[in-house]
C-alpha cells in the first residue's frame, strides 16, 4: 500500500524585517520555513530540485537534506553552493581541493557561510580529509557561536587523527576560554578529558572531569564524567582523589539515576572521603540510591552507621522522604524513628507524613486538624485541606467545611485554589448563590489560566446578559472594582466573541487600572513592536535566517547558548520567530517560558493578538480540516487534543513510545492506518504531520462513537484506554474526574476541556 504523502503546500509568507531583530539590508528567503520544520528529506528534494535556480537558502536546505539521506557528496556540492550570496559552481568536481578552491575565493559571503563551512568539513571528515577539515575550519569567520564552537571541536577531532595532540589541545583550551555557558563548557571539557585519555595523561583526564562536574552534576556530560572517573581512578590507584571529588562524582550518578553504579562503589574507593560532613552528604546520597532500588538493607547499614550520632534523625528524615513514593510502608516504618525528635522541623515532617498517609488511606480527619492548627500557612496545610476534601466530595458538609477553611486563609493564591474555588462554587451554587457568585467572579478575575476557569466560564455564561455585565463593567470601571471588571471583561469576551470590543475594553481598563500587574501584559512583545535584546544584531539575524529555512539544528545549538536565567532573550526569539515562521511548538514553548519568567499568569481575555495566536494557534489548517469533515470531529477537540499531546510538536516522543502530534502508540496506530488506507507505518511516518492528524482524528471519532460522545468520558479514554474508563464510577463529569484513579488522566481531561474551549473561542474571535 502506498503511503499519502502530505503534499506540502508553500504559501510565500509576507516577512517584515523586525526592527529590533534583523538588519535592514537582510533579505531573508520566502516561503522556505515550513517545508524545512515539517518537509521529509525527498520531500525537500524533489520540491526544490524542481526550481532552475537555487537561492544559497535553498542551497543549504538541499544539503542538510541529502546529509538525512546519506548522500554526502551531493550535500557537500549544495552546501558549497549555499557559501555566496550570488556565486554558484554549476559543476563542482567532490574533491577536497576544489571544493577548497570554490569556497575560499573573493565573493560576497551569505549568512551561511559559517555553516556551511561546517558540514562540508564534516563531509569530508566523513571521508576521512583530515588536513583538509583543518582547512576547511580555518575559512570561518571567528565569533561566538554555537556553529564556531562546533567547528573548533572537529578540527580538534581531526588534528587528533593526524597525531597532532598538542594542536588539539590548544584549540579545546582556546575555545575553553572563549564560551562561559556551561553547556559549552561541558562540551569541551568532555572533548578534552577524552583527549587526554587518548594520551594517557589520566592525572589530567580526571582533573578536567571535576571541572565538568563542578558546572553540573546533573547534564548528560557529566553522568560520563563521574563514570570515566571511577574506571579510570580504578586502573590507576596512584591519583588520589579528595573528598569534595567523591562527592562531585556520587552526586553526579544520583542525579543521572545511576543508582545501581552508587551503591556498587567500592568501600576501598569511599575510605577517600576523609571530611566527616562531606561523608554525611556522600551517604545520604547513598541512602537515597538504595531507597530508589528498594535495597533496605543497604539502607539498614547506613543507618546504623549513624545510629548512635546526632545524624540520625537527618538520615531516617532522607529514607522517609525518598521512599514515600515508591514504598509508603516503609516510608511509614522509618517515620518511627523520628518520633523522639526533638527538633521541632522533624516533629512537623512526622505529622505531616501521618496526617497524609491517613488522607490517602481515606481515614478519619483527627491527623488533618492537628496539622492545620499547629501550621495553618503551611504549604503542606493547602496540599491536605484539598486532599481531605476531595475524598469527601460526596459528603457535602464536610467538604464545605475543609474547602471553606482552604480558602479563608490561601484566597486565589493557593497552590490548589482552582480546584477548591470550582468545588466551593459547585456545592454552594444551591445554598448559597450570593457566596458562589463571589467566588466564580474571584476565580474567573484571578485564576484565568487554570481549566476550572474555563470549564465554569463555559456553565456560567448562559446565566449573564450582555446588557447587564456591560453595565457591570462600566460601573465596575467607576468604583475601581478590580474583581468585577475582570470578571466581566472575561464574560463579555465568552459571549460576544468580538475581539475588536475586547481590545476596546482591554485599552480602558489598562486607562482606568494602570498600575495593577494583572492587567499588564505589555512585557510581551508583539511582532511589530521593538524590543531591547542583550544579542548582538548579528547573531539575532543569524537565528531569524535559521528560523526562514526551518533548520531546527541551528536553531536550538544557538538559543541554548544564549540561554541566560537572567535574560528572556532566548524565550523573546523562540516565541516571536516561532510565531512568524510558523514553528508552532517552538513559539508556544517560548511564550510559555516567558510567562513564568516574567511571573504572569496565561489570560487570553487580556492578551494581545500575537501572544494568543502564539499559544493557540492553528497549524496544519490543511489536514485538520480534512480530517474533521471525513470524521465529523470539531476542528477545535482536534486541536485541544493536539496541544494536550504534543503541544503542536511533530517530532514528540514520549517515554512511553507515543509519537507525534497525537501521540499516538504504534501498535494503535498500525490497527488504525489498516481501517483508513494510510497503509503502512513506523515510527517516522507518524512524524507526518497530515498521517498523525487523521489517525488521531479517526480514534477521537471511535471513542466518541462508543462512548455517548461525551468529552469527558472520550478525553479520558485517549489518556488511559476505553478499557480501563469503562470500569471506572461514572456520576457525573465532575465527579468522574476529580476521583479519577490516575492523576495524569485527571489533569488531561481538565485540559482538553480547557483547550476546546478556548479554540471555540478563538475561532470566533479570529473571523472578524
Amino acid at each position: 500500500m502506498i503511503i499519502r504523502r502530505y503534499v506540502w503546500v508553500i504559501t510565500l509568507l509576507t516577512l517584515g524585517i523586525f526592527s529590533f531583530l534583523s538588519c535592514s539590508d537582510v533579505v531573508l528567503p520566502q516561503g522556505l520555513s515550513e517545508l524545512g520544520f515539517y518537509g521529509d528529506t525527498q520531500t525537500i528534494i524533489q520540491m526544490l530540485g524542481q526550481k532552475p535556480e537555487l537561492s544559497y537558502s535553498e542551497h543549504f536546505m538541499v544539503g542538510l537534506a541529502y546529509k538525512d539521506a546519506k548522500e554526502y557528496k551531493r550535500a557537500i556540492y549544495h552546501f558549497a553552493n549555499s557559501c555566496f550570496v550570488e556565486q554558484r559552481a554549476k559543476t563542482l568536481s567532490i574533491y577536497p581541493q576544489p571544493v577548497y578552491r570554490f569556497v575560499s575565493r573573493f565573493s560576497i559571503k551569505s549568512y551561511m557561510y559559517n555553516d556551511a563551512i561546517y558540514e562540508i568539513a564534516k563531509g569530508f571528515m566523513y571521508y576521512q580529509e583530515y588536513e583538509y577539515v583543518v582547512k576547511f575550519i580555518d575559512l570561518m569567520k571567528n565569533e561566538t557561536t554555537g556553529v564556531y564552537r562546533d567547528a573548533q571541536i572537529l578540527k580538534a577531532e581531526a588534528l587528533v587523527q593526524l597525531k597532532q595532540f598538542g594542536q588539539a589541545e590548544k584549540i579545546l583550551q582556546k575555545c575553553i576560554a572563549k564560551y562561559k555557558d556551561k553547556d559549552s563548557l561541558a562540551w569541551l571539557y568532555l572533548k578534552l578529558a577524552s583527549l587526554y585519555e587518548k594520551q594517557d595523561k589520566y592525572n589530567d583526564a580526571v582533573s578536567t572531569y571535576f571541572n565538568l562536574l563542578k558546572i553540573s552534576t546533573a547534564s548528560w556530560q557529566s553522568e560520563i564524567a563521574a563514570k570515566r572517573t571511577l574506571q579510570i581512578v580504578s586502573k590507576n590507584p596512584d591519583i588520589s582523589l579528595t573528598s569534595d571529588d567523591i562527592l562531585f562524582i556520587v552526586e553526579a550518578l544520583y542525579n543521572t539515576k545511576n543508582y545501581s553504579d552508587i551503591v556498587t562503589i567500592d568501600e576501598a574507593f569511599l575510605k577517600f572521603v576523609e571530611d566527616t560532613s562531606k561523608k554525611f552528604n556522600v551517604d545520604i546520597l547513598r541512602i537515597k540510591a538504595f531507597c530508589q532500588l528498594g535495597t533496605w538493607y543497604g539502607v539498614q547499614k547506613i543507618y546504623d552507621e549513624y545510629d548512635a550520632t546526632a545524624y540520625r534523625h537527618d538520615i531516617a528524615a532522607t529514607i522517609v522522604d525518598t521512599a514515600w513514593n515508591n514504598n509508603k510502608g516503609q516510608a511509614m516504618q522509618w517515620l518511627k524513628k523520628l518520633e523522639d525528635a526533638d527538633n521541632p522541623k522533624f516533629k512537623q515532617k512526622v505529622l505531616y507524613y501521618k496526617a497524609l498517609y491517613a488522607v490517602q488511606r481515606k481515614e478519619n480527619s483527627r491527623l488533618v486538624d492537628e496539622y492545620v492548627a499547629q501550621y495553618p500557612d503551611d504549604a503542606a496545610t493547602q496540599e491536605l485541606l484539598w486532599l481531605f476534601s476531595k475524598n469527601n466530595i460526596a459528603n457535602t458538609k464536610t467538604a464545605l467545611y475543609y474547602l471553606e477553611k482552604y480558602y479563608a486563609t490561601f484566597g486565589t493564591k493557593g497552590k490548589y485554589a482552582d480546584e477548591v474555588c470550582f468545588w466551593l462554587y459547585n456545592l454552594k451554587k444551591e445554598e448559597n448563590p450570593d457566596e458562589a457568585e463571589a467566588i466564580a467572579y474571584s476565580m474567573i478575575a484571578y485564576v484565568p489560566h487554570s481549566a476550572y476557569t474555563w470549564i465554569l466560564l463555559e456553565r456560567l455564561s448562559p446565566q449573564y446578559s450582555i446588557e447587564k455585565l456591560s453595565s457591570d463593567f462600566s460601573m465596575a470601571l467607576q468604583t475601581k472594582n478590580l474583581a468585577t471588571t475582570l470578571f466581566t471583561h472575561a464574560m463579555l469576551t465568552y459571549k460576544e466573541r468580538d475581539n475588536k470590543k475586547r481590545l476596546q475594553r482591554l485599552g480602558m481598563i489598562k486607562k482606568y487600572f494602570p498600575k495593577s500587574h494583572e492587567i499588564h501584559y505589555d512585557d510581551i512583545p508583539v511582532r511589530d513592536g521593538k524590543v531591547s535584546l542583550g544579542i548582538s544584531g548579528e547573531i539575532v539575524t543569524r537565528i531569524e535566517h535559521y528560523f526562514s529555512i526551518g533548520y531546527l539544528e541551528g536553531i536550538s545549538r544557538e538559543l541554548i547558548l544564549y540561554t541566560n536565567p537572567l535574560s528572556n532573550d532566548v524565550y523573546v526569539l523562540q516565541y516571536l520567530f516561532g510565531l512568524k515562521y510558523k514553528n508552532y511548538f517552538m513559539s508556544a514553548q517560548g511564550l510559555i517560558q516567558l510567562l513564568k519568567r516574567l511571573d504572569m499568569k496565561e489570560n487570553i481575555f487580556l492578551m494581545y493578538d500575537d501572544a494568543i495566536q502564539s499559544i493557540l494557534p492553528k497549524p496544519f489548517i490543511q489536514c485538520v480540516t480534512q480530517s474533521s469533515k471525513k470524521y465529523n470531529i470539531s476542528e477545535q477537540l482536534i486541536y485541544a487534543v493536539m496541544k494536550a499531546e504534543s503541544l503542536f510538536n511533530p517530532d514528540a516522543e514520549s517515554s512511553a513510545g507515543a509519537i507525534g502530534l497525537m501521540q499516538l502508540m504504534i501498535p494503535t496506530a498500525k490497527e488504525i492506518a489498516q481501517k483508513t488506507g494510510v497503509g503502512h507505518v513506523n515510527k517516522e511516518t507518524l512524524k507526518n504531520p497530515c498521517i498523525s492528524i487523521e489517525l488521531g482524528t479517526y480514534y477521537i471519532a471511535w471513542l466518541m462513537k462508543n462512548l455517548k460522545n461525551d468529552i469527558t468520558l472520550v478525553s479520558a479514554a485517549y489518556n488511559a484506554g476505553i478499557g480501563n474508563v469503562l470500569k471506572w464510577r461514572y456520576d457525573n463529569e465532575d465527579m468522574f474526574t476529580v476521583m479519577a484513579p490516575y492523576a495524569e488522566t485527571k489533569g488531561y481531561v481538565e485540559r482538553i476541556k480547557k483547550f476546546y474551549y478556548q479554540y471555540q473561542l478563538i475561532y470566533d474571535l479570529s473571523r472578524q
